[in-house]
């Protein structure tokens, strides 16, 4: 049983081996990078200082692990075992193959021992072999996922814990298993990777999903899991259910973190071309260059293709959704008040809004594609020409921030889910304040300037895998009539509109301002515009100028906006929990408000939190101006605001489902289709499925890493555009207190999805 003294003198008089292996590992290594730094400078470059370095790190962080105090601590709390195995094998295997320790571990030794020992060894047919077998990356996927699970079973966490010998097993096989899984991903020097870098991309995110099944079954168990920490727990004055949950997040975070972002790394390494290799200055430049390889086109998709590249058929779905919106309004306006049985309380709070949300991750900005807000300007437009341009003063993001800050203040302010009366005056409205401005204005105007749904589907399509761009930019280069802006009229006579957002696209660059649309598909005489894949979120760390928009660093309302999408979706949805709910409402009794004010407080406060998160991440830099730098940081919020909505609207979906039939069989007894009017039990909320919940903090895990990512290659930009040199080291530095603040976002996010959710929308909640 270990001790208090134990706790202060365990450094090195637990693991004496392991001490006396560091001091001779160590010794050996320096030596052999000494010799090889002897050799030229090529050598010199190979084994820096840096990978001197590692290697002292990573004994660093095994000692750590294995002889320091925490090695003690760990019999008494579930947490501290938990570092253990996360330094064991997710911090120090990456650190020794950083290193590149082969080489100099075999200089170290001596020519001789080298050539006349070691030599035959290696070369021996058996010994070639094993390393082969134990190199392939499948072999350490396994390892790692065998050495993970089956550790944290509680028989053999226990038989682990009571036994020494079975304790030293478990460590050894855990950093045996994370030196085997980190070596295909590091590939350090000799080593030849067996598969191609892209394929390493789901190699990790599979690593991630065992990680986060483990770590979901220790956070969401009712109980303690291993009996040891159940009943020495409460003598060490620990709590042993909190201390489960606390270590499952002690391995939940980390895990996504390295898994999920070394994804992303291999990835946009993966993009740039083979034959580039800048120079320090431009390394940051060409980080998020494209890949020079043929992308795959949705639109050549043999049916799919056809629809979207049909004018009519993109109008024809438009006016589809048109009827059902009139629908929808009919039914908020004469049916039942009661929202889970009407089809305004049902269809655009719960079934529209989780179809979209995977639609457009999956797909690009299809919202906006199939929006029915613009049949009737396209219907209307063949009678009614347009002359007036919009206001200059209004040609911004301005208008549309505010409009968005005032839904997510009166969406919480004053229920509109559970009133259909409301929601149809709201469609209704959307319908004549778009068409009033199509038809007085030019292009596009109510999508580019206005509508606050259009700017939130823009935002989030930049985390999407799809966006409209030229498939060879040499082709607009020669051609001179630019049909894509200005459109054009088929030999038939059909007059093809061209962008109504006026984007010219070999200068457009991702999802923003983008409505997808496709008219520009339509009117291009050389088939040269295609839906083509994009790296999510990597639009958003460019710098370089894009049409209609400039520098996207430079503009204040586009940050605005990229804040109020990424703050308001963790306030929208903390705006559901019961502490949460509970708290407003307590407030709101002591203050002596009504609950609206105290509910849109909360939002405003919420907002106004995140804003001053935002200029104080930016505060700590003084790479760019102040507003470059928060306007950088806001745009790299995104990829985590929309995992919290993705899983915030997938929670909605799944329990709401059923109101979809229930609302529908409804409408159709009112209209005497059917003759057995619906039970409201039918629109009663089903229980989350198991599978929901580690679902969405998948998700956020998602959105994590690639908020990360963003952050990293927004620093890189910024400081390649203002320094002549730029080292890691430097990048890092600027980097970590926005990467800090982003798991304490990710921390919030992830706490309120753990939290009882309200079922709205449902019956018994509405």
């Amino acid at each position: 049983m270990p001790t208090d003294a134990m706790l202060v003198n365990g450094w090195f008089l637990n693991a004496p081996f392991v001490c006396v292996a560091a001091i001779l590992s160590i010794a050996l290594y320096v030596r052999g990078w000494r010799v090889l730094r002897r050799k030229g400078s090529a050598a010199r470059s190979r084994f820096s200082r840096v990978r001197l370095a590692s290697f002292l790190a990573a004994w660093c962080v095994l000692l750590v692990a294995l002889a320091s105090p925490l090695d003690v601590l760990a019999e008494r709390t579930l947490s501290a075992h938990m570092v253990q195995h996360i330094l064991l094998t997710m911090i120090a295997p990456p650190l020794f193959w950083l290193a590149l320790p082969a080489m100099p571990m075999l200089f170290g030794v001596g020519r001789t021992a080298r050539i006349s020992v070691l030599a035959p060894i290696l070369s021996s047919h058996i010994v070639r072999k094993t390393l082969r077998i134990a190199g392939h990356p499948l072999v350490g996927w396994i390892a790692l996922a065998l050495a993970t699970v089956a550790w944290h079973m509680p028989a053999a966490y226990t038989l682990a814990l009571g036994e020494p010998w079975w304790h030293r097993i478990e460590h050894a096989s855990m950093l045996a298993a994370g030196l085997l899984f980190w070596l295909c991903v590091i590939a350090p020097f000799p080593y030849r990777n067996r598969w191609p870098r892209i394929a390493l991309l789901p190699y990790l995110v599979a690593a991630d999903l065992v990680n986060t099944a483990v770590s979901a079954y220790l956070a969401f168990a009712g109980a303690p899991v291993y009996r040891w920490y159940a009943e020495l727990g409460p003598a060490w004055g620990t709590e042993p259910l909190l201390d489960q949950q606390l270590a499952a997040g002690l391995m939940w975070i980390p895990g996504s973190v390295l898994y999920l972002g070394g994804a992303i790394a291999i990835t946009v390494r993966y993009l740039v071309p083979q034959r580039a290799k800048p120079r320090a200055r431009t390394i940051a430049l060409h980080v998020l260059a494209p890949s020079t390889e043929a992308p795959s086109n949705l639109l050549n998709i043999p049916l799919l293709g056809r629809i979207l590249r049909s004018a009519r058929a993109r109008l024809t779905l438009r006016c589809v959704l048109l009827l059902l919106a009139g629908l929808i309004v009919w039914d908020g306006m004469a049916g039942p008040s009661d929202a889970p049985m009407n089809l305004a309380g049902t269809f655009p709070w719960t079934h529209w809004r989780g179809v979209v949300v995977i639609a457009m991750l999956a797909l690009g900005n299809v919202a906006c594609m199939a929006c029915p807000l613009l049949a009737p300007r396209t219907l209307l437009r063949k009678w009614i020409a347009p002359t007036r341009i919009f206001p200059r003063a209004l040609r911004s993001k301005w208008m549309a921030v505010s409009l968005v800050v005032l839904w997510l203040v009166a969406y919480e302010a004053f229920d509109l889910w559970s009133s259909p009366l409301a929601t149809a005056m709201i469609i209704l409205g959307f319908f004549v304040v778009a068409t009033a401005v199509d038809l007085c204005f030019t292009g596009a105007s109510f999508c580019r300037y206005v509508c606050p749904l259009g700017q939130y589907q823009m935002v989030l399509a930049t985390v999407s895998v799809r966006e409209v761009r030229v498939m060879d930019a040499s082709v607009c280069a020669r051609c001179e009539t630019h049909d894509c802006l200005k459109g054009r009229v088929t030999d038939s006579g059909v007059q093809l509109p061209g962008c109504g957002l006026d984007l010219y696209l070999p200068k457009k660059s991702g999802n923003l301002d983008c409505t997808f649309c496709l008219d520009c598909v339509s009117a291009c005489p050389h088939d040269n515009i295609g839906v083509l894949p994009m790296l999510p979120g990597a639009d958003l760390a460019r710098a370089q100028w894009r049409s209609q928009i400039g520098l996207l660093a430079a503009r204040l309302d586009f940050a605005v906006l990229a804040a109020a999408f990424a703050i308001g979706a963790i306030a929208n949805a903390a705006g559901m929990t019961a502490p949460v709910v509970q708290c407003i409402d307590a407030t709101a009794l002591r203050v002596g408000c009504s609950s609206a004010l105290a509910q849109a407080c909360f939002v405003v406060t919420a907002l106004m939190i995140g804003v001053s998160l935002i200029a104080l991440v930016a505060s700590t830099s003084r790479t760019a101006s102040f507003t470059e730098r928060a306007a950088r940081y806001a745009f790299a919020l995104i990829p985590l605001g929309a995992s919290v909505w993705f899983a915030h609207f997938m929670f909605h979906f799944v329990t709401g489902f059923s109101t979809a039939e229930a609302s529908t069989l409804r409408v159709l007894y009112d209209l005497a289709w059917i003759a057995q009017e619906p039970d409201r039990i039918m629109s009663c909320c089903a229980p989350a499925p198991d599978w929901l919940l580690p679902l969405e903090l998948l998700a956020l895990s998602f959105g994590l890493a690639i908020s990360l990512g963003v952050h990293f290659s927004s620093v890189a930009w910024m400081l390649a555009k203002n320094e002549a040199q730029v080292c890691a080291s430097r990048v890092l530095r600027e980097w970590i207190i926005g990467a800090v603040v982003l798991v304490l976002l990710w921390a919030i996010a992830a706490w309120i999805l753990l939290q009882p959710m309200e079922m709205r929308g449902t019956t018994g909640f509405a």
